[in-house]
C-alpha cells in the first residue's frame, strides 16, 4: 500500500487495530502507540525512525514522542530487544535496531481473552491479518527471530519475558532438547511458570539448573507433574552470580548476565548474545553439562 508522496509500505491500518486490541488485553501503558511501532517494526524491516515516523503519521495519526514512548512500553514489556551490536553488517538491522517477538506468539497469549468481546468475522480477519504478518515477520527476522539463519550473533538488550517469548516461538515450529540456567527471581511465579509449563509440553526433555533452594518449591511441583521430562539440579546458594543461559538444542543458544535495578520492582533487565554458529553452541552446551555435574539432583 502506498502513502502519501508514493512512500511504501506494507503496514495497513488494520495491523495496528488489531494489535492495539492485543497490548490492551496485555494491559500496556501505550498500546495504540506500541501496535504503531510494532507493525512497522515487523513489516517493513529495516527502517529508519524518519520512515516510522511518517508512516505511524499517515496511518495512525502517531506523532515523534508517543512513538518513541510505543517503543520504550515494547522494550521494558518483553516485546522486543534492543540490538547493541551484531556480527552481521549493520544495515541488516537498519538504524531502528530491534528484534520483536513473533506475531504469533502475541495472539497466543491474547486471543482467548479476545475471543468473547469481538465478533467471530473480526476474530478471523485478526487470524488471516496474523498470518500476513507472521509471513513478514519469517522474512525480516529469519529462522530463529533475531535476524541471523545460521552463522553469527547478536548481543541485546532485553527483558525477561522476551527471551520466553523468542524461546516459546523456537518450541513451536519445532520441538528440542531444553536447557535452561536461571537464578530463579520470579521465574517461578506467573506468567513465568505459565511458560515452563508450556516449554515442558512442547519439547522432548528439559534440564533445568536452579539456584537457592528457596526457589525449589515450584520446581517440584512443575518435576511432579512432567516426571521425566524435566531434570532439575540446584545449588544451595547462588553461585553463578547474574548469569543466565539458555540452550535450545543445536538450534539457538543465549548467555547473558542480568543487569543490577535500582529499585526490585522494575522489571530485570538483561544483556546478552544471542549464537547460532553450531561451534559456539556446543562450547556453551559443554560449560552448561560442566555446571550441571557440580549441582544437586532434585
Amino acid at each position: 500500500m502506498g502513502c502519501e508522496n508514493d512512500f511504501i509500505t506494507r503496514v495497513k491500518l488494520d495491523y495496528i487495530q488489531d494489535f492495539e486490541m492485543m497490548f490492551g488485553r496485555m494491559k500496556l501503558d501505550r498500546p495504540r502507540e506500541s501496535a504503531t511501532y510494532y507493525t512497522i517494526l515487523v513489516m517493513d524491516n529495516p527502517k529508519e525512525f524518519a520512515d516510522f515516523l511518517r508512516i505511524g503519521e499517515n496511518l495512525a495519526n502517531i506523532t515523534r514522542r508517543p512513538l518513541e514512548a510505543g517503543r520504550g512500553c515494547l522494550l521494558k514489556n518483553g516485546l522486543i530487544a534492543k540490538v547493541l551490536f551484531s556480527s552481521e553488517p549493520e544495515e541488516e538491522f537498519g538504524r531502528e535496531r530491534y528484534l520483536p517477538v513473533n506475531p504469533k506468539i502475541i495472539w497466543e497469549e491474547t486471543k482467548e481473552d479476545l475471543r468473547p468481546i469481538i465478533s467471530e468475522d473480526t476474530f478471523k480477519a485478526i487470524e488471516s491479518h496474523l498470518q500476513e504478518m507472521t509471513n513478514a515477520y519469517n522474512e525480516n527476522f529469519k529462522t530463529y527471530g533475531i535476524k541471523l539463519k545460521r552463522n553469527g550473533n547478536v548481543t541485546i538488550q532485553y527483558s525477561a519475558k522476551w527471551i520466553f517469548y523468542t524461546l516459546l516461538n523456537n518450541c513451536l515450529e519445532r520441538g528440542n532438547y531444553l536447557k535452561l540456567q536461571v537464578g530463579g527471581e520470579k521465574i517461578f511465579d506467573e506468567p513465568f511458570i505459565k511458560y515452563l509449563r508450556r516449554f515442558l509440553e512442547l519439547n522432548k526433555k528439559i534440564e533445568l539448573i536452579v539456584e537457592r533452594s528457596e526457589n525449589l518449591d515450584g520446581v517440584k511441583k512443575l518435576k511432579d507433574e512432567f516426571k521425566d521430562k524435566l531434570d532439575v539440579r540446584y545449588f544451595p546458594d547462588e553461585i553463578t552470580g547474574l548469569m543466565r543461559n539458555y540452550v535450545f538444542g543445536k538450534e539457538l543458544a543465549v548467555t547473558s548476565m542480568k543487569i543490577l535495578s535500582e529499585t526490585e520492582s522494575s522489571e530485570p533487565s538483561y544483556i546478552g548474545t544471542a549464537y547460532v554458529d553450531l561451534e559456539n553452541i556446543e562450547e556453551l552446551n559443554r560449560k552448561f553439562n560442566n555446571l550441571w555435574s557440580l549441582g544437586k539432583p532434585l
